[in-house]
């Protein structure tokens, strides 16, 4: 039940994305879509009792902010360098050749939590820094292991 409940909501997030695509949105919209509705999983997945939908909201107001704040600077080619980071467990600089912005992704040490449903799983902070149009961002994350083994950003 569960995984048929996570393949709807994975199925919804890519044709979401193309659709998007499709109408001409940009990497910020679909970078907010994106992390509305894995937020609002991930919250669906931690929330439990009365908390879940509170969870599943918080999960997914803060999914779709950082997902529009990554969104509208970092492409696909620079979240593929992030997610490299953090499998790696290496810290990882590049410049993206299309838009001259640079980033350096430092995934910190791995760690051993338990979810609200009594669950464990491994953990990892990352930072990202980046220099876009001559600005520092820098952005806070921490990406867990999923049921599969796969990273996924949690914040």
């Amino acid at each position: 039940m569960k995984r048929t409940a996570t393949f709807k909501i994975a199925a919804a997030t890519v044709l979401t994305g193309l659709v998007m695509t499709g109408c001409g949105a940009n990497n910020a919209q679909l970078g907010s879509t994106t992390g509305a509705v894995l937020g609002g999983v991930i919250g669906n997945q931690f929330g439990k009792g009365n908390g879940k939908t509170a969870a599943i909201i918080a999960g997914t107001v803060i999914g779709s902010a950082i997902g529009g704040n990554i969104g509208r600077n970092m492409d696909a080619q620079d979240r593929q360098y992030v997610n490299n980071a953090v499998y790696s467990g290496q810290q990882t600089s590049w410049q993206n050749p299309t838009t001259g912005h640079s980033y350096t992704a430092t995934p910190g040490q791995v760690y051993n939590t338990t979810t609200p449903q009594g669950q464990q799983t491994v953990c990892r902070p990352v930072t990202v820094v980046g220099f876009v149009d001559g600005q520092q961002q820098n952005i806070q994350m921490n990406a867990c292991r999923d049921n599969n083994g796969q990273w996924r950003s949690t914040q």
